[in-house]
């Protein structure tokens, strides 16, 4: 992410009150629980299906890494991942990475636009809307 600091890009990614503004597929998001660097949060949205799912995110503002495990949910059947932010050039170099299942009483080949649909549309959508995020709040 040119010209977006590591900890301003890390700063958008745990403000989870702020995703239904950056991610339009999610209608909310809120933090459940927080315990030292630890957060769980329910997310619900609608790809093709409405979906809920809730996650414990592990926050280290130290690292500037944020991983995450699936709780529990609806449609969304199992997640993991995480985000890294480091200096890169006059930026922020991300590594972001996610496993997820998803279970729908829907065809196989519409269960396939949906994830592709999240990888083709919603992926660049994402690190484009942080880095926008970013460069608003003045990284």
């Amino acid at each position: 992410m040119p010209g977006v600091s590591p900890a301003a890009a890390y700063a958008v990614v745990v403000d989870f009150a702020v995703y239904p503004r950056l991610f339009p597929e999610l209608k909310s998001a809120r933090v459940l629980s927080t315990a030292g660097q630890r957060v769980r949060a329910e997310f619900r949205g609608n790809i093709v299906l409405p979906f809920r799912y809730v996650l414990d995110l592990d926050c280290d503002p130290d690292a500037l890494t944020v991983a995450w495990r699936y709780v529990e949910g609806e449609v969304v059947k199992n997640s993991e991942g995480g985000w890294r932010f480091s200096p890169e050039g006059g930026g922020a170099r991300v590594e972001y990475r996610v496993a997820m299942e998803i279970s729908a009483p829907v065809p196989g080949f519409l269960l396939r636009k949906i994830t592709d649909g999240l990888l083709t549309l919603s992926l660049p959508a994402m690190f484009a809307s942080v880095e926008r995020e970013a460069k608003i709040r003045g990284s």
